[in-house]
């Protein structure tokens, strides 16, 4: 059977050879025609250049024979078409991509495959530029914040050509345009570049004219953790958060954070550690916040300038204070809290209701720090004189048994411009809100102001036990209901809040509210101070009370009313006030809106903290052997005043111009207000010392365009305890 298939399949040779020598012309032609039926397409394909990047372009060029199609596929998905005989076809790959070339013909079909290596394109950059504020008045400033990727070099530019390089990354830039300004930012990588646009408007100079009254009050001893740090909270819940401009304002506070402080057993009361909680009291045990416990604060037992910020000396200075006091039965007060566990307390709403709805509505800073990490009257003095107590870290008077200081001050200052001024005081030195309600014996009718400790203080206010006649322009005290006339005083300049000829409600009554009003605190009665014996509730009434008169009374529309606290007294708050570290523990997703401190927390002067010789406190010197400062590695020691301001401190700023619902990221101490008034009634060169100089003008926080309070806010009752239903004034049982 194998023989006869072999022979059958040979068997068409000889017909096959009798049609080419017909048909083909002979032999050759016959085997020329054979090899044309059974040769298949021969094809090769090469692309040049090879690597290439990605998507840039490459020849392929194809070589082919004996066939009838031809196409070529990519592994990318391209296909392409080529005329039978060959040639190129252009491609672009952003990928490594194999080319598979098919030629089909007559003798059937072959490929070729040629791999495109592709070097990977540089990533293009990306940049984006916000501005806030997206308006301002000229003269104050915006920061533009730059988020940029893939970049090498980030700049931003103005039409003027000015310049300001950043970070690869961006970065943040306060400009003060004095016209509207578009900013470009531009990203250059090896991707090429990108750019970005943002506008500052500038609305017109001399705005600030509209104000023909700056208000200045200063409470006592509370951190802005300690007050508003929950302000967030309510400020959503009620719609407060969303300003005119249409921007949402928040808060630096704690109601998204967690911290906790322990108490080391150093004073054997136990190791306690404790996280922050809500008060149930309006009353509580005293704390400290001397230079040694402002330090203490940030790192406990450690002031060097390589400290960390730990911010876990809260609780064991408030359980130290309570310890001392109590055992040397010291300090004024009751001290019932010996583990400092209230050093980590805070308020809301609930009992500041009336301080929440004014700094929601108006506009209020989570960056106010007092000026000196010190207690109240240093804090005072250096806010008076523009920054600087000339190396003193104590008060000159009660600790350091210093005389007056000569010290210029803003008071003197307007004096020397001709601006009116006066100092409302609000208790005298015997606690008394009324000065012939005092029994008049020693000091106690005598007005208690901190203007008292400056020897300026003379031409308007002194003692005069001898009864000698007062040296003009001072007046017999008796003006002043002191029917023994034991001081001088001029009641034009210096006088009680609530006097029926000279105070502050009777100056709003007859139009008659001095360019530059101080509004002294009612010490030890009204002033919120911890451990006193008085009710925080008590202040929020007073404060009420003052800025509810001014809001009803003709001045409102041309003044405006700076609110705080002189020092943060020893309770906790997040915000380290060092320089270099002040955003340490703001959110992450927005430190990019805070600059950090280090543009206001300069030197006011060439006085620094020192020892001094003999230990005895000296006009400039008044540093103990073991505070921060008298080690020559402490931060004080090497930077002065600069190494450390006061903690931040509650604020509201409250005005017929302030923005409604604002909140101002921007770094300033008390002096800022200083430099406000100077700026105002004075002119912009005028300052005090280099600290008010830097600080902001504070203009982010009015529109005098639109004028959002020309009808000021029906504000509610401030909280008390018959409006509460119960007394809240517990200070040994304030925990929940």
């Amino acid at each position: 059977m194998s023989q006869l298939r072999a022979d059958r399949a040979t068997s068409w040779i000889p017909v096959f050879c009798i049609v080419c020598l017909v048909f083909l012309g002979g032999l050759s032609g016959c085997a020329s025609y054979v090899r044309g039926k059974s040769a298949g397409p021969q094809i090769s394909i090469a692309a040049s250049p090879n690597p290439v990047n990605a998507g840039s372009p490459t020849t392929l060029t194809v070589t082919v024979s004996n066939a009838t199609q031809l196409t070529v596929t990519g592994t990318d998905g391209s296909k392409y078409t080529l005329l039978p005989a060959g040639g190129t076809q252009t491609v672009s790959p952003t990928q490594k991509t194999t080319y598979t070339a098919v030629a089909t013909g007559q003798g059937g079909s072959n490929s070729a495959s040629v791999t495109v290596n592709v070097t990977p394109a540089a990533a293009v950059p990306t940049v984006s530029i916000t501005a806030d504020p997206t308006a301002i008045t000229k003269g104050s400033s915006s920061t533009l914040t730059v988020t940029a990727t893939n970049a090498t070099q980030v700049a931003v530019t103005d039409p003027a050509g000015d310049t300001y390089n950043l970070g690869p990354s961006g970065g943040t830039k306060a400009v003060s345009p004095g016209t509207t300004t578009t900013y470009t930012a531009t990203a250059t990588g090896s991707g090429g570049k990108a750019t970005a646009e943002a506008t500052v408007t500038v609305n017109p100079a001399g705005s600030l004219q509209s104000i023909d009254h700056v208000i200045f009050m200063l409470q006592e001893n509370h951190t802005f953790d300690n007050y508003f740090g929950m302000l967030n909270p309510y400020r959503k819940a009620n719609g407060f958060n969303i300003g005119d401009d249409g921007q949402e304002y928040d808060v630096d506070g704690i109601d998204d954070k967690s911290f906790s402080n322990t108490d080391d057993n150093v004073y054997n009361t136990g190791t306690h550690t404790y996280s922050l909680f809500k008060f149930t009291s309006t009353c509580i045990d005293d704390e400290s916040s001397d230079w040694l416990s402002s330090y203490g604060d940030v790192s406990a037992y450690d002031f060097k300038t390589t400290r960390p910020m730990k911010l876990d000396g809260f609780v064991h200075d408030a359980a130290g204070y309570a310890n001392y006091c109590y055992a040397n039965n010291a300090c004024g007060g009751s001290f019932t809290d010996l583990t400092g566990e209230r050093a980590m307390g805070y308020y809301d709403q609930d009992f500041l209701n009336y301080y929440y709805y004014m700094a929601s509505q108006f506009a209020v800073s989570d960056r106010w720090f007092s000026p000196v990490s010190s207690k109240s009257v240093p804090n005072r003095i250096a806010t008076f004189s523009g920054g600087t107590t000339q190396g003193l870290v104590k008060d000159p008077g009660g600790n350091d048994h210093l005389p007056q200081l000569s010290i210029e001050t803003i008071f003197q200052e307007l004096d020397g411009a001709g601006v009116s001024w006066k100092i409302y005081y609000t208790v005298t030195d015997g606690y008394c809100l009324n000065t012939d309600d005092c029994a008049s014996n020693g000091n106690s009718v005598y007005p208690a102001t901190t203007f008292s400790n400056f020897a300026y203080s003379k031409t308007y206010l002194y003692n005069n036990p001898t009864g000698a006649p007062c040296t003009a322009p001072t007046q017999p005290s008796s003006v002043v209901g002191d029917p023994k006339n034991t001081f001088c005083i001029d009641p034009t300049h210096v006088a009680p809040l609530r006097d029926q000829k000279y105070g502050y409600f009777t100056d709003l009554t007859n139009g008659t509210l001095p360019s530059f009003a101080f509004i002294e605190a009612g010490s030890g009665v009204n002033d919120e101070h911890p451990g006193s014996g008085q009710e925080i509730l008590t202040g929020q009434a007073q404060v009420a009370s003052i800025v509810g008169a001014l809001m009803s009374s003709s001045e409102w529309m041309s003044s405006v009313f700076f609110f705080s606290y002189d020092e943060g007294g020893g309770p906790f708050d997040h915000v380290p006030p060092v320089p270099g570290h002040s955003n340490d523990f703001t959110d992450a997703g927005v430190v990019s809106e805070y600059p950090d401190i280090s543009s206001i927390a300069v030197n006011p002067d060439s006085y620094n903290p020192c020892v001094p010789t003999g230990g005895t406190a000296t006009t400039h010197c008044d540093l103990g052997s073991t505070d921060p400062g008298a080690n020559p590695a402490d931060a004080s020691a090497q930077q002065g005043f600069a190494a450390q301001l006061g903690f931040r401190v509650p604020n509201i700023v409250i005005s017929p111009f302030t923005r409604r619902h604002y909140v101002s990221h921007i770094p300033m101490d008390h002096t800022a207000v200083i430099k406000f008034v100077e700026n105002r009634f004075i002119g912009a060169s005028a300052h005090l010392t280099a600290r008010d100089a830097a600080q902001p003008n504070l203009l982010d926080f009015f529109d005098f365009t639109n004028i959002p309070w020309s009808t000021p806010p029906v504000t509610p009752p401030p909280a008390s305890d018959q409006s509460i239903g119960h007394s809240t004034c517990k200070p040994d049982n304030f925990a929940p």
